[in-house]
């Protein structure tokens, strides 16, 4: 593909530029995030009568190398489980070696700004693109970001290359590839941080005949102690058609010392229909799930790989309380169904207290419980998370 040839000079020419005015740099950022995790195992392998939990720990050293036009950004990362065989821990032996989370440089023209290498991306409220932050690992994209001041807020400019087949299929047409366009237009008629944020997606995955393009739009209103977030997005090619609608009202409670907010919400998931020959479920392969979908990974509703599974239908109700000193509880409530309503999945309620101690530490106790419709057995997950940020 011509354009790849075009970024590597870029690339080269840019690790140039940044070798040359970092020779002279003055400042350099250290970050450190440490984050342990302990929590039950919700494998559908754990026997009934058996606890099980685990221990995962995940460390990022982070550095910034700040220029006049031109900075570097490097994060290290290590991510286990534990105790786990392949960290030889308690015995000489070879541990499992660090990974770089992010790596990536930024070239600031003034309106523009050119971000290239290894990095987190989440898009609005994380629904299509996530940085899944919750899991150990998180998630990095690997391309080309562009941003660019508008005179009503920001526009990015992404392609990003998931799977390169170079070295398997020699190929361009075989690559998967995510590109877009995503606007941040701020509403300033309007109250608080209200905005609007369009976006047109396409992501190319021929080998598995699995492309599409994606046209929606996101919108962030505040009005008073009133709130509504929604979006809209549309999946199609020629064997796919697929649909997301989210719905959210909320009120902020500035009345009440204990009470911070009440929301209420729908999500809509289109399911496949198997009668017909094109494929309606909407993929969420980018997505976040805990943040939207409750806490408890219960199969039929988490996983939207793909485009074949049933969808979803969500009703949902989260309320934030002032919990003790400096503390606050999270209470949401959900009830999951097929996307056609002909299955009920199941009800779950989170109870998640989350404590600052400091502008280091955090401290983060969350309990769900699911109800699944097929099975008169409640499903519990108990996690208790410690961060430290330097």
């Amino acid at each position: 593909m011509a354009y790849n040839n075009a970024i590597a000079r870029f690339c080269f020419a840019a690790i140039a530029l940044i070798l040359v005015e970092h020779s002279l740099c003055a400042d350099y950022n250290w970050s450190a995030n440490l984050r342990y995790r302990l929590k039950t195992d919700t494998s559908d392998e754990v026997e009934a009568d058996k606890l099980s939990s685990f221990s995962e720990m995940r460390s990022r050293i982070g550095l910034d190398i700040l220029g006049e036009k031109i900075n570097g950004y490097f994060i290290i990362q290590d991510s286990r489980v534990l105790g786990a065989e392949d960290n030889s821990a308690g015995i000489t032996g070879r541990t499992l070696s660090p990974t770089l989370h992010q790596v990536y440089f930024t070239y600031n023209t003034g309106r523009r700004t050119y971000q290239i290498g290894r990095f987190e991306l989440a898009l609005g409220n994380q629904r299509i693109i996530a940085k899944n932050n919750w899991n150990n690992t998180g998630r990095s994209f690997e391309g080309i970001l562009v941003k660019r001041k508008t005179r009503f807020g920001e526009r990015l400019l992404f392609t990003l290359p998931v799977v390169e087949s170079y070295n398997t299929e020699r190929d361009d047409s075989r690559d998967h590839v995510l590109s877009g366009v995503y606007w941040n237009v701020s509403l300033s008629k309007l109250e608080g941080g209200s905005r609007i944020e369009p976006y047109i997606i396409n992501y190319q995955q021929a080998q598995d005949n699995a492309s599409y393009n994606m046209v929606g739009c996101r919108a962030d209103l505040e009005k008073g102690s009133l709130l509504f977030e929604g979006e809209l997005a549309m999946q199609s090619s020629n064997h796919i058609s697929a649909s997301m609608l989210s719905l959210n009202l909320g009120y902020t409670a500035k009345q009440f010392e204990w009470l911070r907010s009440i929301k209420i919400g729908v999500d809509l998931i289109s399911g496949d229909d198997a009668k017909t020959d094109e494929l309606e479920g909407f993929s969420k392969y980018f997505g976040a799930r805990h943040k939207h979908h409750g806490y408890y990974d219960y199969g039929l509703h988490k996983k939207y790989f793909g485009h074949k599974h049933q969808g979803l239908q969500e009703l949902n109700l989260k309320g934030k309380l002032n919990f003790l000193a400096n503390s606050n509880l999270l209470v949401a409530m959900h009830s999951f169904g097929s996307y056609d309503g002909s299955e009920q999945y199941g009800s779950e309620l989170d109870l998640i207290v989350k404590k600052k101690f400091s502008d280091e530490l955090t401290s983060e106790i969350g309990f769900a419980l699911y109800n699944p419709e097929s099975d008169n057995n409640l499903l519990t997950f108990i996690y208790m998370m410690l961060t430290a940020s330097l």
